[in-house]
């Protein structure tokens, strides 16, 4: 869930950039033409990005190339004039190869290759549609990736293309993530992909994953005149996991050199991150239990086919929040034998004193010290563009960068610490209030850095590894200002401070009363008050426009204040959340301009949850509710998100109990809204279904509105047209 919540986020703010010029009026260029897949080349100080251009030629995606180093920009390909103009070539995603000579592009249904020094296009494969997750080997000389779940590689050189797996079916993904898989191990995966090269590009890891006891789900499609049923592979809470294994391959395509990795006992999910070691002899492998409290990060040899050793446990009384493998450093002459430990000196992030903090091992296993420490957290770049893990080293291993709540637990600042622990602790390099993530050039000399905050649209900045600010790549033209967005802290009767956000509608009056909208979400991995730039949803900003006040709140169990915050929803999902928010309800009652009788609320997938849990849990506090694609019950959730929290139905029955909205359904007592997409393959039309019925059978009234086509994020202007007119209008009616 945790990757749809962010994506159901992305959809809103993207509604809300789409249609800020009929909102605000202003969409003016301040400075340049957008950009995207922003990249640091393998080798130079260049960072390389996309622009559309639109000219005489048509629409068109161009590459371009700053030059740190020099401070300049140019193109670098332009497909109109660079042998591409008929191929149809997909700049976005663009790959480098590792040694910056050559990129992988995609068409519709190919790979190409385009050769920097030749200024010359090349189609590798032709007419393909079936390949997944292509990627350079580190020598440069194949391209690996998965066609119909099994794993290929294709000579860069002659285009000959290798079978390197034969076994992959409907149930046995080879180098590919199942469904659960992909959706909620995505933090311990930045890649994306289940394999990996080894630095000497000999052997491919890859992860098996056998799907063939998963419970398939059936998903309608209604809008043709013969209805067709996709079959989805999808286990529920408490139901069988696909059965996952480890193994190596040669890449030269050797028969029957396929290695598969013991199994151990008491492992129910093997992490598809895998890392090598510098000298390619051995792979880091991170195994997690089913209740996902125990931790594992192996050392295998493969090739040596040495016995597996347990460099690291971790282990938790709730749950173990996984963020990628170990980073090596450069492996030193004369590293410890790989046999004890790895071989080369890693750091490893942890959240074994509470907060997410990076920690520098020995060769040889044992912990040499704590690199950064506080009450306060290492955070992953939301979007995860361009990010293969929440800190980067520099190339001399001497200095790791990341974004962090040091500061403010509402902002992100890029910092950077020294492995070796001399010196300061941490260095804050941004000093601008918002939100910043950065990107580290493979030299260490510089950074991409993205920069939002409440009155600062994004910008895209180049900046020395000191901080200091060498170039601006791209500054959104949108308003400079966003002066009805107000932050708030509150006191929780235990004495917690909890995080607020408000938007009074236009031309404000505070001697009026106005109604108040809960915006909730509530659920892990997710924070709603930020200081950042878009992150009030086109929604909100039409019921603030039609004389509500937005109130978005943080409770615990949300994201950005360290595991004991997050942990508050162990096995009892909804309560603490709920209490929370109630807390920031009296408080906005106090208020002189708040009317204290008309309090409505309104989520998405956790919180369409919530939503229905406060409306069934504490129906005294408000008169109406829209929940958007909500769980009525954990139940009908898949088992790697819902187990990791609650455990299964068979071991925690109470607690599945007393967080089911469907189970108090005869509690309700305000108006309702339900929205559901009839193609949800993450939070199904079941979940919607199901609460429709015990409504029903409570003789309690709805309104329902399901949305046929639609997956968990709306997609398409008209469906979020129609789906924010449904909302307002119900809004209007009811509160």
């Amino acid at each position: 869930m945790m990757v749809q919540k962010r994506i159901v986020r992305c959809v809103f703010v993207l509604s809300t950039m789409l249609h800020a010029v009929a909102l605000e009026n202003a969409a003016k260029a301040v400075n340049t033409t957008p950009i995207s897949s922003v990249q640091w080349h393998p080798t130079e100080p260049w960072v390389t990005y996309v622009k559309t251009q639109n000219d005489k030629s048509g629409k068109r995606d161009v590459l371009y190339v700053f030059d740190a180093s020099l401070s300049r920009e140019k193109v670098l390909f332009d497909p109109a004039t660079g042998g591409g103009a008929t191929l149809q070539l997909k700049l976005g995603g663009f790959k480098w190869s590792p040694d910056g000579n050559a990129l992988l592009l995609r068409t519709k249904d190919s790979l190409a290759l385009f050769s920097l020094a030749g200024k010359s296009v090349r189609q590798l494969i032709e007419n393909d549609p079936d390949i997944e997750s292509p990627v350079f080997s580190p020598n440069n000389k194949r391209i690996a990736f998965i066609k119909k779940n099994n794993l290929y590689t294709v000579d860069t050189t002659d285009g000959s293309v290798r079978q390197l797996t034969t076994d992959g079916s409907e149930t046995i993904l080879n180098g590919k993530l199942d469904w659960v898989y992909g959706e909620e191990l995505n933090e311990s995966n930045p890649s994306g992909r289940a394999f990996a090269w080894s630095p000497d590009s000999a052997h491919i890891a890859f992860l098996r994953l056998d799907q063939a006891l998963v419970p398939e789900f059936p998903i309608v499609d209604f809008l043709q005149t013969h209805a067709t049923v996709l079959k989805q592979r999808y286990p529920k809470a408490g139901d069988p996991n696909s059965k996952a294994a480890v193994c190596v391959v040669a890449a030269d395509g050797t028969p029957d050199s396929i290695i598969r990795m013991p199994r151990r006992e008491n492992v129910e999910y093997i992490l598809p991150e895998f890392t090598w070691t510098p000298d390619s002899k051995t792979l880091a492998v991170m195994t997690l239990n089913r209740q996902q409290n125990h931790l594992t990060l192996l050392a295998w040899s493969p090739v040596e086919k040495s016995d597996l050793r347990v460099v690291i446990e971790e282990k938790d009384p709730a749950w173990i929040n996984v963020v990628g493998g170990p980073q090596f450093l450069k492996a030193e002459a004369g590293a410890t034998d790989a046999r004890v430990g790895f071989g080369a000196k890693f750091v490893w992030l942890s959240e074994r004193d509470g907060w997410l903090h990076a920690y520098l091992y020995n060769a040889n296993g044992t912990l040499a010290r704590q690199i950064t420490r506080g009450p306060w957290m290492i955070t992953p770049n939301a979007s995860r563009a361009g990010t293969a893990y929440p800190f980067q080293l520099d190339g001399a291993g001497e200095w790791i960068y990341f974004s962090s709540t040091e500061k403010d637990p509402r902002e992100r600042h890029v910092c950077r610490a020294r492995v070796d622990g001399a010196g300061t602790n941490t260095e804050r390099l941004t000093r601008e209030d918002g939100t910043h993530f950065q990107r580290l050039s493979p030299d260490g000399k510089y950074l991409v850095e993205t920069y939002a905050s409440i009155e600062q649209p994004q910008i895209t900045r180049v900046l020395k590894n000191d901080g200091s600010v060498l170039a601006v790549l791209y500054q959104s033209g949108f308003p400079q200002k966003n002066a009805s967005a107000e932050f708030h802290e509150l006191t929780a009767p235990d004495g917690v401070k909890l995080y607020g956000r408000m938007i009074k509608p236009p031309n404000f009056d505070p001697a009026k009363k106005y109604p108040v909208i809960v915006d909730v979400y509530g659920g892990p991995s997710v924070q709603m008050v930020r200081n950042s730039w878009g992150v009030d949803d086109w929604q909100d900003q039409r019921l603030a426009q039609d004389g509500a006040i937005i109130w978005k709140m943080d409770n615990r169990g949300s994201f950005g204040r360290g595991h004991a915050w997050e942990t508050a929803i162990f096995k009892n999902m909804g309560k603490n959340e709920l209490a929370d928010q109630l807390v920031g309800v009296e408080w906005l009652k106090k208020l002189p301009y708040v009317d204290g009788e008309r309090f409505g609320i309104h989520g998405w997938s956790y919180g369409g949850y919530m939503t229905l849990y406060a409306l069934t849990h504490a129906p005294e506090a408000f008169k109406c509710g829209v929940a958007g694609a909500p769980v009525t019950d954990w139940k009908y959730y898949d088992t790697i998100y819902t187990e990791r929290y609650m455990g299964t139905p068979t071991d925690n029955p109470t607690g599945y109990l007393s967080a089911s909205p469907m189970a108090s359904a005869r509690r309700l007592t305000a108006k309702l809204l339900l929205i559901h997409g009839s193609s949800d393959d993450n939070v199904h039309m079941q979940n919607t279904m199901n609460f429709v019925d015990a409504l029903t059978k409570s003789g309690r009234a709805y309104e329902l509105q399901i949305q046929p086509g639609q997956k968990h994020g709306f997609h398409g202007e008209h469906a979020w047209q129609y789906l924010t007119d449904r909302m307002i209008d119900f809004f209007k009616r009811n509160l």
